[in-house]
């Protein structure tokens, strides 16, 4: 294995809470080694991001204050073995539902699978999580990892909701002007209540699985602009009306991400079907031949926007169970 593998001298190996001064590159090289082929550039970069920090020893801890948004990678357990992180999970709290815990980057070096380690370092997470008065956990895993999906499973997790990541390559077709029977236009501020009516109808677990509905997610506010106009990023709300100016469906833009643009489609059940074609063609057409790359996330069971999605230009990078255990 790499160096960064290697930790100084420990007493014992096996469990260990993480302590980001000493296993952080660690972290990273077992994240880098488990993770490669399953993820996107975004996360690639975050990744990079934890070698380069863990390089920064005990001086780390306090660059971490100046950066809370690294917390779900820089808290959990890892497992240690040989002097080397073989074993990780990260964990934290949601910043919008209290009481929610997240868990991610659940991972073991190929090495030594087979041997209860996962196990054992979910035990402890969830452990951990009760102990500080959490009451219900939430994760996503990789469709085609039966084996994780088991091991949850067994802990009580109960499966919610099947979810494909769809990506579109920057710089592809922008699709023409079609006529339809909807009035796609810009949401008033004053309209933010009725689009998260029709999201908790559409997307009743969030967004993203790290993403629970919230006011936040809607609510125009002065702070959030004020951070926006400093981070470049830009959230456009899109609303599709009928003749009687019913909300029909929504369609999120977001741009200025690391990890390019982002959209989020919602439909009203009523409306299913009919109501997403008119939504994307407009929310293409705004964000042009981009040289970077589009992103949307979108429940895997809806055929017919798949279908679309495709037709658009998008292809499924990822296909992902999202699971919750209540404490």
């Amino acid at each position: 294995m790499t160096a960064q593998l290697i930790l100084p001298a420990q007493p014992t190996d096996g469990l260990q809470r993480l302590d980001v001064a000493r296993h952080l590159a660690g972290v990273a090289e077992l994240l880098s080694v488990c993770f490669s082929h399953e993820v996107d550039d975004g996360w690639r970069a975050a990744v990079r991001e934890m070698q380069v920090l863990g390089h920064f020893g005990p001086l780390l801890k306090l660059l971490l204050w100046f950066t809370p948004e690294q917390n779900i990678l820089t808290n959990g357990f890892v497992w240690v073995a040989e002097g080397r992180v073989v074993g990780n999970v990260s964990t934290q709290p949601s910043e919008t539902q209290k009481g929610v815990w997240m868990v991610a980057n659940v991972a073991v070096h190929p090495d030594f699978r087979r041997r209860g380690i996962a196990h054992q370092l979910m035990l402890a997470t969830l452990k951990h999580i009760r102990q500080q008065g959490g009451r219900a956990v939430i994760l996503q895993v990789d469709d085609e990892n039966l084996g994780a999906f088991e091991l949850y499973r067994q802990l009580g997790f109960a499966h919610l909701t099947t979810r494909r990541q769809w990506s579109r390559s920057g710089r592809s077709f922008v699709p023409a002007h079609e006529p339809s029977r909807f009035d796609v236009r810009l949401r008033d501020d004053r309209e933010w209540l009725e689009q998260l009516n029709l999201a908790e109808l559409a997307h009743p677990y969030g967004l993203a699985w790290n993403r629970p509905l919230s006011l936040r997610e809607f609510q125009p506010s002065t702070w959030r602009r004020v951070q926006m106009f400093f981070s470049g990023e830009a959230d456009e709300h899109w609303l599709a009306t009928t003749e009687r100016e019913q909300v029909a469906g929504s369609l999120l833009v977001q741009t200025g991400r690391p990890e390019g643009d982002r959209l989020a489609l919602m439909a009203h059940p009523a409306f299913r079907g009919h109501v997403e074609r008119a939504l994307l063609v407009r929310g293409l057409r705004r964000l042009g031949a981009r040289p970077w790359s589009t992103r949307m996330e979108h429940p895997a069971e809806d055929v017919y926007v798949n279908d679309l999605l495709t037709d658009f230009g998008f292809a499924v990078t990822r296909t992902l169970r999202w699971m919750r255990l209540t404490i």
